[in-house]
Parts: structure tokens; C-alpha cells; sequence
């Protein structure tokens, strides 16, 4: 099983900050690089970095991508279709994981899952999508394909009390291991991709048995 830690920030993560400033230098950046025989000729480059504050779960992502695509009008639309990355996480001890499945124009899907395949999962309401914070550095929506190489940004930040509502996790993080993964789709764009920071046995990202580890600094 991959391990990754998740370092502690001393103050409140700013999103924007950027991907080399002085806040998101100091965090540890992955590579979801796993592909799938059903993948087109186009390969992105994806990276993912992640910090906490005791508050919040922060993430920022950078994708070196082509063919892009952010339909998705509203919370909780296919965003999967789109250019889209996705943070999927298991809190220690909860019976479901939350599948954060984020397009390139910054809207959301989300679910708590128990068993997305037997539909055991509950649609996060919008008052609860409200409370993340969220970055991102392409339009919202993005009907005509953006060809050209084009690198965007794309960052999150879950508080911690969403965890505590849905999952029943404590405060402090720090010391805890919890489970998930890193993932990247465009499953309707003209160059569909799927990529996984951990090795899957098959394309399709709601396997929380093949996650791999987040370690809270």
C-alpha cells in the first residue's frame, strides 16, 4: 500500500497562494501517473498537494493538460464527463468514504458511499457543499474544448467539522491514518483519461478496498 503524509500547516492555508509559494512548497507533492488500456493517445501531467491545519483538509492540484472540457452548469452534475480530478478519502473508522470529484471550472460532486454500486450513498445537500473552500484558475464552464497545452490549478479545502458530521471523526488530526486516493478523469471529452495514484486492478475509482494510506502530520 502507498503511504502519503499530509503535513501540518502553522496557519490557515491559503488556496491561491500558488504552487511554489512558501505555504505549498513546504507540502509533499504526488504524481497520479496510473493508467488504464482504455486511455486515449493524451496522457497528462498530474500532481496533487496536500496540507492540513487542524481545521481543514486542503488540496491543491495541477494538471499539464489538452482537450478541456467543464459543462457541469451546478453542484452535484456529472462533473466526471468534464476535465475533472477527484480527492477520495476514508476517515479512520467510518463505515463510507466521500468521492470529492472536482471539474477543471471548480463544481463539485459528492457522495458519502457506502456502496455506490448497490446505491448505499447519500447526496451531500448543498448547505454542506457551501463550507468548502474551492479555487480554481479556468472559467466555470467550458463548452468548446480547449485544445492547446494549458496548465490549471484546482484547489479545495473540506473543514475538518464536515468529517466530524458525516463520518463521526475527532479532532486532533494529527497522528491519524486514514485512507484514499488521487484520481483524474475527462471520461467525455475528445481524449477521454483515467489516472489513479494508486494501482488499480481495474478503471473504476470506487474501490476504498485498494486505497491507499493519509497520514496526518
Amino acid at each position: 500500500m502507498k503511504s502519503y503524509t499530509i503535513k501540518k500547516s502553522a496557519a490557515p492555508v491559503k488556496l491561491d497562494a500558488g504552487w511554489d509559494s512558501e505555504v505549498w512548497g513546504n507540502a509533499n507533492e504526488v504524481k497520479v501517473e496510473f493508467g488504464f488500456d482504455r486511455n486515449s493517445d493524451h496522457t497528462p501531467d498530474v500532481r496533487i498537494k496536500m496540507l492540513h491545519d487542524g481545521d481543514n483538509i486542503c488540496g491543491l492540484f495541477r494538471v499539464e493538460d489538452r482537450y478541456i472540457l467543464a459543462k457541469a452548469l451546478k453542484d452535484q452534475d456529472m462533473v466526471c464527463r468534464d476535465s475533472c480530478v477527484e480527492f477520495f478519502v476514508k476517515p479512520a473508522g467510518a463505515d463510507c468514504y466521500f468521492n470529492f470529484e472536482m471539474n477543471c471550472g471548480g463544481t463539485f460532486l459528492l457522495y458519502c458511499c457506502k456502496d455506490l454500486f448497490t446505491k448505499d450513498y447519500l447526496v451531500i445537500p448543498d448547505e454542506d457543499m457551501k463550507t468548502f473552500g474551492r479555487y480554481h484558475t479556468l472559467p466555470h464552464i467550458i463548452n468548446e474544448e480547449i485544445t492547446e497545452p494549458t496548465t490549471w490549478y484546482l484547489g479545495f479545502a473540506i473543514p475538518v467539522a464536515f468529517f466530524e458530521k458525516y463520518a463521526g471523526s475527532k479532532k486532533p488530526l494529527s497522528g491519524q491514518k486514514w485512507t484514499g486516493n488521487f484520481t483524474k478523469c475527462a471520461d467525455c471529452t475528445s481524449h477521454p483519461t483515467w489516472l489513479s495514484w494508486m494501482p488499480l486492478t481495474k478503471c473504476s475509482f470506487h474501490m476504498p478496498e485498494q486505497f491507499g494510506e493519509f497520514i496526518f502530520e
